[in-house]
């Protein structure tokens, strides 16, 4: 009987380890399946943010090559056109980012809806949007085409340079007429992530500038030179192609989830516009204050010299090359994280934005390297002043820094956008603008730093507002109150 029993309990005990070890082989390759299924998932998302990132970044560069080539040709024919484009291209590039901001909200609603699949809803915000955008965007043009020179007066530029900018801007005014229909095409497209239409748009407008420039400013083939204003009339032109090719795409090749409706462009819904107007007007503000803050700076650097705001604008425009790339991976990062809101994966839209942040700051580093190593190569290619070239060097040494802190800021700056908690970065650049503001004319009038002081300053509020930016929307809650609270709490104990 205890032999019996015995064999009886070593055949329970096999069976009990049998199952455990069936039990544990099965949890093995559950688990294993969960990795290869986590891996997947990764890799399909970092595709998605490429394939969202790379068409906007193409577009922005051979938009920024057109204008350097447009600045490089009027520059080598007179110092005073560069003067003049440089104090045109920082009042109107401001209206222009401000337009570009208040469509924030029709991207990040309708990417909302997208990611919820609810695509009834993202069609009737797109639709009533085009119509609000083309009539804000007429008023921006008559504001500039009839008030330019008040409006260059009111910065203190003068003499030949202010009515060289009057002359120019009034010409770009008159793309201003369309510019609500590329800036509705351009978010809705945006939204749902068909990028890929926008990068057609942009690579032909730039190179039908391009070529518009050399044949106006030059007077090639028959054409009469017509220096700066040949170069005005090339960006109109080749901007109303790129708008034209925006629009085809949009309504005629199907590249989104829904269709628009022609005839509904013509019925505006208010009440859809207003929706979108809360998400945007913060976003708009945000960088009407940012652009505003350029504006007073352009002011500050008129005080300096002549020639500061040539300089400071010639080495913006090439900091702006790996602005750029980045750029691209913020706006993609905005598309996927606004759209995994939609559909509450919260945790996905953490991961997907830490992802382009670390590539954010990589690239950002090596463009940053080469403007420490090569300024004065970068810089010849667009005048050959030994005073300009120097002063502008140190510069650019310096954005070579600024780069890396500015990425990480703008990357968790769309990250929070993409929430539809627009009102966070707006209050952190209310404190941004006041900060380089009042820091940058400490700088240069008191310190006597001139240009090295605005770009200083700069600096370490990207420096700043990047980190704090990054865990607003990691925690998900303001990390200055927790902070104070873990303060107030250590000086009770």
């Amino acid at each position: 009987m205890k032999a019996s029993n015995t064999h009886g309990h070593r055949d329970v005990n096999q069976r009990r380890k049998s199952g455990m070890n069936e039990q544990h082989n099965t949890d093995e390759r559950y688990t294993a399946d969960q990795h290869r299924k986590t891996d997947k998932r990764r890799f399909a998302e970092r595709r998605m943010i490429f394939a969202i990132a790379l068409p906007i970044m193409v577009q922005k560069i051979t938009n920024h090559f057109m204008l350097l080539v447009d600045r490089a040709f009027v520059g080598n024919l007179d110092s005073r056109y560069l003067a003049a484009v440089g104090n045109v291209m920082v009042p109107f590039n401001a209206m222009l980012n401000t337009f570009f901001a208040l469509a924030t909200g029709l991207t990040v609603l309708v990417a909302h809806n997208a990611g919820r699949k609810d695509y009834t809803k993202a069609r009737r915000l797109s639709q009533a949007a085009f119509f609000y955008f083309s009539l804000l965007s007429t008023g921006l043009f008559l504001l500039w085409f009839f008030g330019a020179d008040q409006i260059f007066s009111l910065f203190g530029v003068s003499g030949e340079v202010r009515q060289y900018s009057s002359a120019y801007v009034r010409i770009l005014s008159v793309y201003l007429i369309f510019f609500g229909i590329e800036n509705a095409a351009a978010s809705i497209l945006q939204g749902v992530g068909a990028t890929r239409p926008i990068m057609v748009s942009g690579v032909f407008r730039s190179v039908c500038n391009i070529f518009l420039d050399w044949l106006l400013i030059f007077g090639k083939w028959g054409f009469p030179a017509l220096g700066l204003v040949g170069a005005a009339l090339a960006t109109v032109i080749s901007n109303l192609l790129g708008v034209g090719l925006l629009f085809y795409s949009l309504f005629l090749r199907g590249n989104l989830p829904f269709r628009l409706s022609a005839k509904a462009l013509f019925k505006p819904g208010w009440g859809l516009f207003q929706e979108t107007a809360r998400v945007g007007i913060p976003s708009g503000l945000e960088i009407l204050l940012y652009q505003s803050g350029q504006l007073v700076l352009v002011r500050l650097l008129n005080e300096i010299d002549a020639m500061a705001i040539g300089i400071y604008t010639l080495v913006t425009s090439l900091q702006a090359l790996p602005v750029l790339l980045y750029m691209g991976f913020a706006k993609a990062t905005m598309t996927i994280v606004g759209q995994y809101w939609g559909e509450e994966r919260f945790a996905e839209a953490k991961g997907i934005t830490f992802y382009a942040l670390k590539v954010s700051v990589l690239t950002s580093a090596l463009g940053g390297l080469v403007f420490l190593l090569f300024p004065g190569v970068l810089l010849r290619l667009f005048t050959t002043d030994p005073e300009v070239v120097t002063r502008a060097a140190q510069l650019l040494r310096v954005s070579g820094i600024l780069l890396v802190f500015q990425s990480s800021n703008i990357v968790a700056g769309h990250a929070i956008r993409a929430t539809g908690d627009t009102k966070w970065m707006l209050y952190s650049q209310i404190y941004g603008t006041l900060f380089v503001l009042g820091f940058s004319s400490f700088a240069i009038f008191y310190l006597n730093w001139g240009l090295i002081g605005v770009y200083l300053t700069t600096m370490f509020d990207e420096f700043l507002r990047g980190i704090v930016n990054f865990f607003r929307f990691y925690l998900g809650y303001n990390p200055l109150k927790k902070l104070k609270k873990s303060r107030m709490i250590s000086r009770m104990s």
